[in-house]
């Protein structure tokens, strides 16, 4: 199973789609754009950054000439094919977050796919993006003065850092419940609940008779 998403960068008023099989989370998205705006500094022509995003490999360093896919961290997505990305986003759970950075108007918004269970309660965030971005920038400073490196670990420091990490437990708890409650466990339990009813029953109303 990946981390399946959409990013969808809005850029000098145009919009350029994106796929990932491994970005479906909350710090990846101002990772890679902060790393997309270091690397814009460097690099002669000003580029876009819908161009960079495109040329970032699965590390999020810049690869002019492309990795094949599978190294690379995004796959532009033509603007023809945009909505069949949306049909598949809203009809089941094989896209996991809607993740929008949208420059012009300085906003980062994840939209949580409900369809997955995992998620199916968390709805909608947003974060402005230069506080975004500035957050990842003083995470990284962290991570490097505690020799922190592993993406999971920052994720983790990430999530607890801004909330997320709460919401995602009540979400996976829900999820927990609702798996046991369709589960044979709680079926067969059920079953034996119901036939103990079934026998004090008729011994209550005798009691009740003899009173």
């Amino acid at each position: 199973m990946g981390n399946r998403a959409v990013y969808c960068l809005k850029e000098d008023r145009k919009e350029t789609h994106f796929y990932t099989h491994y970005g479906a989370n909350s710090l990846s998205p101002l990772l890679r754009l902060w790393q997309a705006m270091e690397i814009q500094k460097q690099l002669p022509g000003n580029q876009s950054l819908a161009y960079i995003f495109e040329h970032l490999d699965d590390t999020g360093r810049y690869q002019e000439e492309r990795l094949p896919a599978e190294d690379m961290f995004l796959t532009r997505i033509q603007p023809g094919e945009v909505g069949n990305y949306k049909d598949i986003y809203k009809k089941g759970s094989q896209l996991e977050i809607w993740i929008t950075l949208d420059v012009d108007e300085n906003q980062c918004i994840l939209d949580y796919n409900p369809n997955c269970p995992w998620y199916h309660t968390m709805g909608s965030y947003s974060i402005d993006l230069d506080k975004g971005v500035e957050n990842v920038r003083r995470l990284l400073e962290y991570g490097e003065e505690n020799h922190i490196t592993d993406f999971n670990e920052l994720l983790a420091i990430y999530h607890h850092s801004t909330g997320l990490a709460e919401k995602l437990e009540d979400v996976r708890a829900s999820m927990q419940l609702s798996e046991y409650l369709e589960s044979p466990q709680a079926e067969e339990q059920s079953r034996r609940y119901r036939e103990m009813l079934a026998r004090e029953e008729p011994e209550s109303r005798q009691e009740e008779m003899e009173r």
